[in-house]
Parts: C-alpha cells; structure tokens; sequence
C-alpha cells in the first residue's frame, strides 16, 4: 500500500458566485428574476425541447418558465452547501445560451463537481461551448485553490460522456443503480475527475492552444481537436 502525503495542506475557501469572463463567454451568478426567462428561451422556448435538454437531470418535466424557476431556485437554495448556480452569456450579444453549476461542494477536501450542464442551441458545436468549461475549471484550480473537479452523467447519456473525456476527464467507473429518478427510472451514474495536477500538466495548455485564434481558419473552423493538442502535450511531457 502507498500512502501518499499531502504537506502543508489548508481547507479551500467556498466557491462563491463570481462573474468569469472569456473571449466568447461570460459567466454569471444566477439571477432568478433576470435569467430564467431568458435560459427557458435558450433551452428551446417550450417544453419539448427544454424537457428534451435537461432530460438527463433525472427531475419531473417542465410545463413552462415557472417550473424552471422552482427548479434554479431549488438548486439556489443549496449554496450553504457549497452550490452555485450560473447562466452562460455570448460576449458579442450578451444573450443567455445555458447554464451550469458547481455542486457537491467539499471545501475541507478541495473537491467540486461542474453539474446540471445544460448548452441551448446557440452554444452547439461553438467556442463558447468549450470556453465555457475551460472557465469553469480555471476557477476551481487556479482561483480557488481545489485538488479535484468531478463530472458525472446517467450512464446512457452518450453526449456528457463524449464532453467529459474531450474536456480532459478521466473515466472512474459506474455506480450502478445509483439512483431513482423523479420519473421512477433507475440511474447507473458514470464518474469522471479532472485532478489539479492534470489540469496545469495537459488539460489547461491543451484548452488555451485550442481556444487561441491560430487554432480556426477563416471559416471559424478547428484546425486540431482539443483531444489531440492535449495528446500531444501529454506526449512531449513523457518523453522529455
């Protein structure tokens, strides 16, 4: 058995609602009576599709703007627990485009979970929708000083465990029957971690190469994956 030291370790502070800003994407702490309309409009405008976006949050469908406000105030009344809930914000435009959380907070321990992920149309297959978890992540490290950021799905949610392993999670395993949804279904949970010493070895360099302009043609398009800048960091590191 190896036991491994942690010197001069001190308890973080909370993470508190700040604003983080990006070369595409603002994030801000939510504001109930601000920001809800404004995510149900980003989330689809109606039911099908909002429900249809946050179908994996294992919660009772949403009948209108008023149910996603009783959902947001919810998790807002869990930051004594170390919850907080943001909305994402385009730069050029400032419209709300999706929203996400730290959640599961332990401060003592310097572990967060980046959850209820939620990307409105206008984020899909965009910078933004990267940046926006490069910010988070930065926040959690650098600002706040955090050892470990979690990721966790519904083990059938193929695009958040997609996201995770690009983003630079790493897989952890599957609590099977973990939960019972409020739709009475039954939820296997997939774990992914991003530890403090991966984010400054691969995962920030691999996010910042692949955020700068050099890295889109005049179409705005990638000219190399995420996946594979950070591979390649990964490499040198190895062989150096």
């Amino acid at each position: 058995m190896v036991v491994v030291a942690v010197k001069n370790w001190n308890p973080c502070p909370p993470i508190t609602s700040v604003t983080l800003v990006g070369r595409f994407i603002r994030i801000d702490p939510l504001r109930l009576d601000r920001d809800v309309p404004l995510l149900w409009d980003a989330l689809g405008g109606n039911p099908k599709a909002v429900n249809t976006r946050l179908s994996w949050f294992g919660l009772p469908d949403l009948k209108g703007p008023k149910d996603l406000s009783g959902m947001m105030e919810s998790i807002q009344g869990k930051q004594q627990e170390g919850w907080c809930v943001n909305v994402f914000r385009l730069i050029d435009n400032d419209q709300v485009v999706g929203m996400a959380s730290y959640i599961s907070t332990n401060s003592h321990h310097g572990t967060t979970e980046v959850g209820y992920v939620a990307h409105g149309r206008a984020m899909a297959q965009s910078p933004a929708s990267t940046e926006v978890h490069y910010l988070l992540a930065k926040h959690a490290f650098e600002d706040c000083g955090y050892r470990r950021l979690e990721w966790k799905c519904d083990s059938n949610n193929e695009p958040s465990r997609r996201a995770a392993t690009r983003y630079g999670y790493s897989y952890e395993g599957c609590f099977r029957q973990h939960r019972v949804t409020a739709k009475q279904t039954n939820r296997d949970t997939n774990w992914y971690s991003m530890l403090d010493s991966e984010w400054y070895e691969a995962c920030k360099p691999a996010f910042e190469a692949w955020l700068d302009p050099s890295n889109f043609d005049s179409h705005g398009q990638q000219k190399r994956k995420l996946q594979e800048i950070r591979k390649s960091i990964l490499s040198s590191s190895s062989s150096s």
